[in-house]
């Protein structure tokens, strides 16, 4: 069934990728996968709606497996009749599009199994890394009053 949450991710269907200008299908189709994921994972983490977003974990793996095969299969096609394809330039770009793609896949499968290990990859999309940390930290440094207070109360605990 399609819910909601799997037409966000998968964008419209069936998937039209007869087109008439160059990388149609291709750019704009990696691009709204990409897209929607950020914007499901913001919704999700703002909302809540996390159980909502792991429902549809299976159904986005199949979708994100069928756009790779298409891109595999217009790849193929293209390489086979290079002298005859229409928009020479889609053929270079369609590497760089299946990797992207295959980047944003792997970035989720097969790490993403249970609820808890969707919850993992939003919070690391929120967490600051240890760099970022460490830049803060250096470009905000702890007032000098920190340093200066004489209780120290975790000695008078001890």
């Amino acid at each position: 069934m399609v819910t909601p949450m799997l037409r966000e991710l998968a964008g419209p269907f069936p998937p039209f990728f007869w087109f008439e200008e160059p990388g149609f299908p291709y750019e704009r189709g990696v691009r709204h996968l990409i897209d929607a994921w950020d914007r499901a994972c913001h919704q999700a983490i703002q909302s809540g709606s996390v159980e909502e977003l792991h429902a549809a974990r299976d159904d986005y793996q199949a979708v994100l497996t069928g756009h790779l095969k298409v891109l595999d299969g217009y790849s193929v096609l293209a390489n086979r009749f290079s002298g005859e394809y229409l928009h020479p330039e889609l053929v270079n770009r369609l590497p760089r599009l299946r990797d992207q793609l295959q980047k944003h896949y792997d970035s989720l499968f097969p790490r993403w199994q249970v609820l808890q290990d969707l919850e993992a990859i939003l919070l690391e999309r929120v967490s600051l890394s240890n760099d970022q940390l460490k830049e803060l930290a250096a470009k905000n440094p702890p007032p000098q009053a920190w340093f200066d207070e004489a209780d120290d109360t975790l000695a008078t605990v001890l």
